[in-house]
């Protein structure tokens, strides 16, 4: 949370503190509802077609004045995930225009090889374009961005610039996932199984 949330946050819990009845309840069996499930254009957001990707310009702000940064994926979880670096970085990735005095700008990153390995991973269907949301992370006090690649919103063109978008089939029979199991969900080690891409975008 930043420091606005945090004391909003702190007023709630000292005005339920001070209300006269309360009552108190177990939250197992409740789910945490997906933010897929809502309108969330302002975002941050990765869109993935398969010869390109591309940060919305609500994950960009996240990282004020950042022009790179690396991406790690991690096969078995499914997941990627954004970490800002100096652009002399190994495996750096220009993910921005301007910097400097100029306005930071979102950009496409052509990946012919590695949206082909990640479509290939995901079993994606290449006549589609697919959206993941993203979610603050941290890794020994490193603040990252993470992606979980099986969140995903499935965008099907249906002509004069439109498109429609989908949600995986399994979403119908839930809202979310358990409360008990939504904050493991997005734990995270750099240490267990992630791979930086390259230049080129190979894996």
């Amino acid at each position: 949370m930043n420091d606005e949330n945090t004391q909003a946050f702190q007023n709630i819990q000292e005005q339920i503190s001070e209300s006269e009845e309360k009552e108190i309840v177990n939250l197992a069996g409740f789910q945490v509802t997906k933010a897929e499930l809502f309108a969330h254009t302002r975002e941050p957001a990765v869109t993935v077609w398969e010869n390109r990707i591309k940060f919305n310009m609500a994950c960009l702000r996240r990282f004020p004045g950042v022009t790179h940064i690396q991406l790690l994926i991690h096969p078995e979880q499914q997941r990627l995930i954004i970490r800002p670096c100096e652009a002399d970085a190994p495996d750096s990735l220009r993910w921005a225009t301007g910097g400097g005095e100029k306005e930071i700008r979102n950009r496409d990153m052509i990946c012919q090889i590695f949206a082909a390995k990640l479509f290939e991973l995901m079993n994606w269907d290449k006549q589609y374009r697919y959206k993941m949301l993203g979610k603050p992370a941290i890794s020994d006090n490193e603040a990252l961005y993470l992606f979980k690649l099986n969140d995903f919103e499935l965008f099907v063109n249906t002509g004069k610039r439109k498109s429609r978008a989908y949600l995986p089939e399994d979403w119908r029979e839930c809202f979310g996932v358990p409360v008990e199991k939504h904050e493991e969900a997005y734990k995270i080690d750099l240490a267990e199984g992630y791979i930086s891409t390259g230049k080129a975008g190979e894996m």
